[in-house]
């Protein structure tokens, strides 16, 4: 039998009543994670818990961590995401290098369980570093809390956003956002979005090297506005890498993610370097998954409109550079790729129980969370959400395909 008949004999039913081969299972078990707070979690700072990972036998932490709830708009939805500083010593947690610093993303919206999972294996194929991740089913304080999603939090480091020192990690995003992080932020004068300290944070900074970054990233947006810009030695290539830039539109315009340019939008530098675009980071409202915005329709490009790419889009060259790289990377095997781990993630999540656990839990399927499109509604299965996302990146590889050479026109 191929994978895909497997694939949809596994989605037929209800995930949580199927079976699979044992040999699927082999490698990337879902792991389970314990959490135990001495009351609720707040979202302003860590307080402490306890916390036990394991996979297959194995414990691979049991000891003190620091936990708050995590995201903007995310954090209205009952199922919440956590950030996690591990308190006793770095670990490695379910193969991933060894850290402190993690993620648990929820998935809440996102009924695949899977789009982040896609967007960052894509990149990390493009040889870009991306968070690594685990599926993990999470118990809180004694409840089962469902699927979840271990990430890497971004962060400059051997293991993780690798840079000749000294390196800098910004974000990117709307003002409210900063302003909810503590004014860390400073503006950019054309553009209007705010920046923020993200890697090294602003307080662990000399007022010296702060200078030199908002100097720097604001050199950056003029050479890009500037008259000029498109001159390979005076425009914006003397201060912003293009091969990342490529990458990194590519991929927004691929998975249509609608904050790109807007918020969760990361840019690093290296000693002496110029400011490369990503990694790529929170594509839950991605991949036919929103209702509003350039993404809300799968035909379009979902960057010609936005700061700073509407621009990019302007240089003949750049916009030629992408198409170049889109068609290696077709003929690499993008979009085979893609779907394999379509099917792998759902054969998984589906024949383990995990993805019918998960939504016994919480009850959503067929029902519009925001920023669902209606079609959600219609859409009573895991398996059919997994179809459907299955069918949107194959409409959108053809999209990309017929016009990737005339973005933004």
């Amino acid at each position: 039998m191929t994978v895909s008949r497997l694939l949809g004999a596994l989605l037929a039913t209800c995930a949580g009543a199927l079976t699979a081969p044992a040999a699927a299972l082999a490698v990337d078990p879902v792991g389970r994670i314990g959490i135990t707070t001495s009351g609720p979690v707040p979202d302003k700072e860590k307080v402490t818990a306890r916390m036990t990972v394991r996979d297959d036998g194995r414990t691979h932490y049991r000891g003190r961590i620091g936990i708050e709830v995590r995201g903007q708009s995310s954090q209205l939805f009952p199922k919440k995401a956590y950030s996690v500083e591990l308190r006793d010593r770095d670990a490695s947690l379910l193969g991933l290098p060894a850290n402190d610093d993690w993620v648990l993303y929820a998935a809440y919206n996102d009924k695949t369980l899977m789009r982040n999972v896609l967007a960052y294996e894509t990149a990390r194929g493009l040889g870009r570093y991306a968070s690594r991740t685990r599926w993990v089913e999470l118990t809180l304080d004694g409840r089962y809390h469902g699927v979840y999603v271990l990430m890497e939090k971004l962060e400059l480091g051997g293991e993780r956003i690798d840079l000749p020192k000294p390196a800098q990690l910004l974000e990117w995003t709307f003002r409210f956002q900063a302003d909810r992080k503590g004014g860390r932020a400073f503006k950019l004068p054309r553009s209007g979005y705010s920046i923020l300290f993200e890697d090294p944070e602003k307080g662990d900074l000399e007022a010296r090297r702060r200078t030199q970054v908002r100097r720097s990233v604001v050199r950056a947006e003029q050479a890009l506005y500037a008259r000029r810009f498109r001159d390979p030695a005076a425009g914006w290539r003397r201060h912003i890498d293009e091969p990342a830039a490529i990458d990194y539109l590519l991929l927004n315009e691929l998975f249509k993610n609608q904050d790109a340019f807007h918020a969760s939008t990361y840019l690093t530098q290296a000693a002496g370097g110029r400011w490369a675009l990503g990694p790529i980071w929170d594509f839950d409202i991605a991949m036919g998954n929103s209702t509003y915005g350039p993404s809300a329709r799968l035909k379009g490009s979902m960057l010609a409109r936005r700061a700073w790419a509407r621009r990019f889009y302007r240089d003949p060259a750049l916009v030629a550079g992408m198409a170049a790289r889109w068609q290696a990377l077709r003929a690499g095997g993008l979009r085979e790729r893609l779907l394999d781990d379509v099917e792998r993630h759902a054969q998984r999540l589906a024949s383990t129980g995990s993805a019918g656990r998960n939504f016994h839990r919480w009850p959503v399927l067929g029902v519009q969370v925001w920023p669902n499109r209606p079609a959600a509604m219609t859409r009573n299965t895991y398996g059919s959400e997994v179809r459907a996302l299955r069918g949107w990146l194959v409409r959108r590889v053809a999209w990309m395909d017929a016009n990737v050479g005339r973005l933004g026109r």
